[in-house]
């Protein structure tokens, strides 16, 4: 049994050394896009990408080691031939894929993925569109490693030349295989998914730095693409929301963004003001009471009168990672999908930090919980903010709670980053303490009689803790010229017991805020339907960027007087729509509304209905296509 457990340890450290030499191999292939990346982020990735290898290692033992059970059961060494054959198939697997993905690498600059794989449908067509030189790379490395892994293989792993003796009696036998099974899965379990953390590994677990390329090679190429097969075939290769033409359904949803003139109402008293985003997780409008809800956050309250205030915003999205890329990348998402698990569609859209770094911005992004979560992280990295950081990455005496760093020391925390930003700077703030279990140090009182009582006092908890932020903020030269994006990532059931499928449900608080803001626009209540995708549209637009606006395609201006009035927004089984002249409901799969506010105007509300489901069409094609 002992000779078992360390060939099953040898094993294990050769697929550790595979994934090495195929790490090296990939930065070899792509020697020309390493210009600007230096040595020491290079060998961190080796480093960064050993909890994904572990993971991966964990999948490639699992066969052989059923099939050792199989041998210690029948004493057949049939067995052992099929380990070896397993090992040689994934060895050829695995070399194919880490070539393939330093070849596509080159071209596309992306990883390999179920879209890329697509295209081998017809080789014919790939090698057509290859260079020599690539397709020379691909077969003679590929053959070169595959040739070196299996002359190593033979000679130190092989398992049907070793010599495992089994004498022992058939109660101790059965014994030492009992122990070994369940010793061998709990150990495998553990490697697969990286670790006993509450959150299993993702392939952002790999991410650390703003260099995308580094960040893909971290990623182990063969759990990349077995990922992104299983997501695939999860999320369907047809678009479930056929409900139209595909050309009729883009042509109604562009007919929603079309505008008789491109003109803009500029609220800022410059063109280059620090923008500090504030995005608050899971703030409802109706906590708030100059949104039309209660006084639960007098606070954010009191600085609508001295901002500009959106009193109809609607999120795309009812989770934080479709909230994300909603604020800074204008991206819209449907029913239980999010494109920042998509990293090959996700590096494909816009961020608003982006297109700010040509204009001299610093930018940077802080969270107090773990950034993994919905894969966020490698969203953040892979659109380049400078600074990233998030719980782990603050100091362990920090009070914590199971979520991550409260708000009130994150809060000084990012204050910190702040005063030492090099100006202009784009900051993004993520709150945490007003998600479940709201575990923040301090009484709850009994603010209303309903099973949301701590979720309403955790919005009074962050409301003063935004308090004290925001007034030691104003002694700090930077201040002066700063706008205050203060939104939500998304809603959350309240005492107003609205359904998931209604509007109001997802209505949101925006505020923009700042001495920066025109005296005029101070106070200003806008009651245009809107979208939190408009943001980065408008905020490029006040800034006299027009041409890096046109990129947002679902992001509106806001402050453009012809702009259309509507919102599009999504729940995990149904959609909306909503305009100035009521908003509709649906369940996917059911053949009628939900709800409907549009006083029983069934011309309107079967409009409605229709705009809503081209929007998720059209929305769900862009996504599938990229």
């Amino acid at each position: 049994m002992r000779k078992i457990i360390s060939q099953l340890l040898y094993l294990l450290l050769f697929w550790m050394l595979v994934f090495f030499l195929g790490r090296l191999s990939f930065y070899l292939c792509v020697t020309p896009l390493l210009s600007d990346v230096s040595i020491t982020i290079l060998f961190q990735s080796f480093y960064k990408g050993l909890r994904l290898d572990l993971s991966t290692a964990g999948y490639f033992l699992s066969v052989p080691s059923v099939l050792l059970i199989f041998f210690l059961i029948f004493k057949k060494k049939l067995f052992l031939y099929f380990i070896d054959f397993i090992n040689y198939l994934l060895i050829i697997v695995y070399t194919l894929t880490v070539v393939g993905e330093a070849c596509l690498y080159r071209e596309w600059k992306s990883k390999l993925s179920m879209q890329a794989l697509q295209h081998f449908m017809h080789p014919s067509e790939v090698f057509k569109t290859t260079s020599w030189g690539l397709t020379v790379l691909f077969f003679g490395l590929s053959l070169l490693l595959i040739a070196m892994f299996v002359v190593f293989y033979n000679k130190k792993i092989k398992f049907s030349k070793q010599s495992f003796e089994l004498k022992n009696t058939i109660l101790k036998q059965l014994s030492y295989t009992l122990i070994f099974v369940v010793s061998i899965f709990a150990v495998l379990i553990i490697f697969i998914r990286g670790g006993l953390q509450a959150i299993p590994i993702q392939n952002s677990d790999a991410y650390f730095c703003n260099k995308p390329i580094v960040n893909d090679v971290a990623v182990n190429p063969f759990w990349n693409i077995m990922y992104s097969i299983s997501d695939y075939f999860q999320l369907s290769q047809e678009n479930p929301f056929k409900d139209f033409e595909q050309t009729q359904a883009d042509r109604m949803v562009r007919d929603l963004y079309s505008v008789e003139k491109d003109s803009t109402e500029v609220f800022l008293t410059t063109n280059r003001p620090n923008i500090v985003f504030i995005i608050m997780e899971s703030w409802s409008a109706y906590v708030i009471k100059s949104f039309g809800g209660d006084n639960f956050a007098p606070f954010i309250d009191s600085l609508s009168n001295e901002g500009v205030l959106f009193s109809k915003l609607y999120p795309p999205a009812y989770v934080s990672d479709q909230g994300i890329p909603s604020i800074l990348s204008g991206y819209p998402s449907v029913s239980r999908i999010s494109i920042v698990n998509q990293i090959s569609k996700s590096t494909k859209i816009p961020c608003i930090n982006q297109d700010l770094k040509k204009y001299g911005y610093q930018s940077a992004f802080v969270f107090g919980g773990d950034l993994n979560y919905g894969n966020i992280k490698s969203y953040i990295f892979n659109k380049e903010f400078d600074i990233v950081k998030e719980e782990k990455d603050f100091d362990g005496s920090i009070e914590r709670g199971k979520l991550g760093i409260q708000d009130e020391y994150m809060a000084k925390e990012y204050l910190s980053f702040l005063n030492k930003a090099q100006q202009p700077f784009l900051y993004a703030w993520f709150t945490l303490s007003s998600h479940m279990p709201y575990d923040y140090v301090g009484e709850k009182s009994k603010l209303v009689n309903h099973k949301e009582n701590d979720y309403i006092n955790s919005i009074s908890y962050c409301d003063a803790v935004f308090k004290n932020v925001m007034n030691a903020a104003k002694k700090e030269q930077w201040y002066k010229n700063t706008l205050f994006v203060i939104v939500a990532d998304h809603s959350h059931a309240t005492h107003k017991d609205f359904s998931v499928y209604d509007s109001e449900y997802h209505r949101i608080p925006l505020l923009f805020f700042g001495d920066v803001i025109k005296p005029e626009y101070k106070g200003k209540k806008i009651d245009k339907v809107l979208s939190q995708m408009d943001i980065p549209a408008t905020l490029l637009n006040q800034l006299g960027l027009s041409n890096e606006a046109k990129q947002y395609v679902w992001s509106k201006n806001m402050f453009n007087p012809y702009t259309k009035s509507f919102a599009y927004y999504c729940s995990f089984a149904g959609g909306g729509m909503v305009t100035t002249d009521g908003s509709v409901g649906y369940q996917h799969g059911l053949d009628g509304l939900v709800i409907d506010s549009t006083n029983e105007n069934k011309k309107l509300s079967d409009s409605l209905w229709r705009l809503g489901k081209a929007f998720q069409q059209s929305v769900y094609e862009d996504y599938r296509l990229k």
